[in-house]
């Protein structure tokens, strides 16, 4: 077991191109999403506050290639989302999951934990997550992979919205998983998903069927209400105890609110401080240290005391004194934890000992102070079977609660819960997995009920769905049958005004003439004087304009691109300048002479397949160069508008342009790999389609003989 402390942000990076991306999370904050997670996922390197703009370009780029999908809490989501990965929210239960899965070329990370898509869940908190590497050669990983793919797709039922990504990103985990599972081989991790069953069901189904429970150990923030019954199955604490053996010991961690690390200006001396918690502050290679223990007794030669893992141990007298004095020892306030105690208190008559262990919020990290209040969420079963003892760990999501462990995840039932379990041999404790936590006897407590603020009603779930088609440029605006009660209401988008009214809406709602900008991806509703952001998906990322106002990138700038002679970023600066001035004369002439020749079409043609022949290439990157506002599709679009709008190109000279791209395409050799048949799908569908084109184009061949030896040049370099 390797237990290792650090920023769940600082897991996610790789040296290698991501595939793509699924995250599910209760609370989510797009901004710290956006600006550190997919920043570090994506490998982008534009500074997200200094170069705004060029790292909006930059993350929607990188999305194009590498779909991206988050689930989410429908209640919980903040404000701010700027970029086009789909946002899906569940709305008919508590959704409670926290886990991503990355995909690369020959494996994926799977993180399943505790924390929130926030600063704090995945920086700022004290948070548990498994993280593994799996290979996509390896039959247990695969067994493992296939089964987190069955939980996205229960998952995805619960969502309101169904988006684009999430399809695209189980596409391409299917390509790497094979068709072919070997149903004998299991992974040593087992997933456990209430959308299925109980937690608590699926827990005792991984323990040997003679074993017998010795000790369990539980951590979190959250525990059951205190209703003041006696123990039994019902309760989180009474649920395994027809398994528990007479001598077994409760292990409770809770969140202790207010340590001192520094003490105040009262000193208090030993003998009336007997039985009470004490900081004991050092100093140690680190800088200050600060360890916890509870005087027992002050004989005339040593004080006995418990230390803060619970043993017994003797200290000095004399240098206890002198500690007091010196004020490197000082009895604490009255700790207060969140538990509830009348059913704690009702365990100590099935549990030989309940012992309550403190997770200090507030600690000293290299002798600085640092606020880390506990958010993980851990729970341990120690059992024998035979001769043999072992632990049952379950990581995840799941608070200790009814709603999270007792009952299977549904609308009015309980949580939609997600962790993974793994058994180590021996005896394991809490200290082992959280070393930070004091053992406190319950009667220095406070043990108090969480208080939870009062919910209001989140009118963003008036709307089902705001859909953005960027090839029609429309909104759709789907109304939920709930909408019929809204009040005065009002929809804007980046400030505008897109509708208002004092009666409901109509059961939809269409925009016209609507370009994703790129401050925002999502709309506001506003009634009753407040505001709720409601998130916007689009229908095709691959087909969202290189610029906010449109194509505007014309054929001559997407010729240079495609045939490397400016970067994309030039190419679309040069197009936002002629949008702004109004020109439309060509601003590379200066660069490369007037006008394209064959040369400039041809070098752009061989460029492309070069390009489609790269191997990392996702089949998402692959359709973008194909597909993309800056791809090739662009650029012979471009061509055929020429014959009717400008008519700087004759009909004969686009045919012909045609027939080149559809011969170097065509002599395109694929290399190896899982994703060939899918992109050689997308490839056929393209050059079926320039086919089409160039069937519609009308030339008169006795006008131009030497059409006639064209054609048979293509016909022969075709057949």
């Amino acid at each position: 077991m390797k237990i290792a402390s650090g920023r769940a942000l600082d897991r996610l990076p790789r040296e290698e191109t991501c595939l793509g991306a699924v995250f599910t999370s209760y609370s989510f904050d797009p901004g710290f999403f956006e600006d550190h997670v997919l920043r570090a996922v994506l490998r982008l390197t534009s500074d997200p506050v200094e170069q705004g703009a060029r790292y909006h370009g930059e993350a929607r780029s990188a999305l194009q290639e590498s779909p991206v999908a988050v689930i989410v809490d429908a209640g919980e989501r903040r404000p701010g989302r700027r970029l086009p990965y789909d946002l899906l929210e569940v709305s008919d239960l508590v959704f409670h999951p926290k886990s991503a899965l990355l995909l690369y070329k020959e494996q994926a990370c799977l993180m399943v934990g505790s924390g929130n898509l926030t600063f704090s869940g995945y920086g700022g908190n004290t948070e548990l997550f498994i993280s593994l590497d799996l290979q996509y050669d390896t039959p247990a990983d695969v067994s493992l992979l296939r089964e987190f793919d069955a939980h996205l797709n229960r998952i995805a039922s619960l969502a309101r919205q169904s988006g684009t990504q999430l399809s695209l990103f189980r596409q391409e985990l299917a390509r790497r998983l094979g068709t072919a599972p070997d149903e004998s081989v299991l992974s040593k991790v087992a997933l456990l998903d209430s959308s299925t069953a109980p937690i608590i069901e699926q827990i005792e189904a991984l323990l040997p069927k003679e074993a017998v429970i010795e000790g369990i150990g539980m951590l979190a923030p959250f525990y059951e209400r205190d209703d003041d019954c006696d123990l039994d199955v019902t309760s989180v604490f009474g649920a395994l105890t027809p398994r528990v053996s007479a001598s077994a010991v409760l292990d409770v961690g809770v969140a202790w609110e207010n340590p001192q690390v520094y003490p105040d200006a009262e000193v208090t001396p030993l003998q009336v401080g007997l039985g009470k918690l004490w900081a004991w502050a050092q100093d140690g290679d680190t800088g200050r240290v600060v360890e916890y223990l509870v005087p027992t007794a002050v004989g005339p030669n040593t004080l006995g005391y418990f230390d803060q893992q619970g043993n017994g141990r003797r200290w000095p007298v004399e240098e206890a004194f002198v500690a007091v004095e010196q004020r490197s020892l000082w009895m604490l306030p009255q700790p207060i934890a969140f538990a509830p105690q009348q059913t704690l208190e009702a365990a100590k008559s099935r549990f030989a000992d309940v012992r309550i262990w403190l997770h200090p919020a507030t600690r000293l990290l290299e002798g600085r102070p640092v606020h880390r209040p506990l958010h993980a969420k851990l729970l341990l079963i120690n059992f024998s079977a035979g001769t043999s003892r072992g632990t049952l760990v379950l990581i995840g999501s799941a608070n200790m609660s009814r709603r999270a462990l007792l009952l299977k995840a549904g609308p009015g039932q309980g949580n939609a819960e997600l962790g993974l379990a793994f058994r180590l041999d021996g005896e394991r404790n809490l200290i082992d997995f959280v070393p930070e936590l004091v053992c406190a006897a319950s009667s220095v407590l406070e043990l108090n009920e969480r208080e939870f603020p009062e919910v209001t009603r989140n009118y963003a779930m008036m709307i089902e769905q705001a859909i953005h088609d960027p090839t029609e440029r429309t909104l759709a605006i789907a109304w939920a049958k709930e909408a019929q009660d809204v009040p005065r209401w009002r929809l804007t988008y980046c400030g505008n005004e897109l509708a208002h009214s004092s009666a409901p809406p109509t059961p939809s709602l269409l925009v016209k003439d609507f370009v994703l900008q790129p401050t925002s991806a999502e709309l506001v509703l506003h009634v009753e004087g407040r505001e709720f952001p409601v998130p916007i998906l689009v229908t095709d990322l691959i087909a969202l304009p290189a610029v906010s106002a449109g194509t505007g990138i014309g054929l001559n700038e997407l010729l240079m691109l495609l045939g490397r002679r400016i970067g994309a970023e030039r190419a679309i600066q040069i197009a936002e300048r002629n949008m702004a001035t109004g020109e439309d004369a060509d601003a590379l002439a200066a660069f490369f002479g007037e006008g394209f020749g064959p040369n400039d079409v041809f070098r752009a043609w061989w460029a492309v397949a070069e390009d489609l022949r790269d191997p990392d290439l996702s089949v998402s990157a692959f359709r973008l160069r194909l597909e993309g506002a800056l791809g090739v599709s662009a650029a012979w679009a471009r061509m055929l508008d020429t014959t009717s709008n400008d008519q700087s190109l004759q009909p004969s000279e686009v045919w012909f342009y045609g027939a080149e791209l559809l011969r170097a395409l065509g002599e395109l050799e694929l290399p190896p790999g899982v994703d060939r048949s899918a992109k050689e799908e997308v490839l056929a569908a393209f050059t079926k389609r320039v086919q089409s084109d160039l069937g519609r184009l009308n030339i008169d061949d006795k006008k131009r003989p030497w059409m006639q030896r064209i054609r048979a040049f293509y016909r022969e370099a075709h057949s």
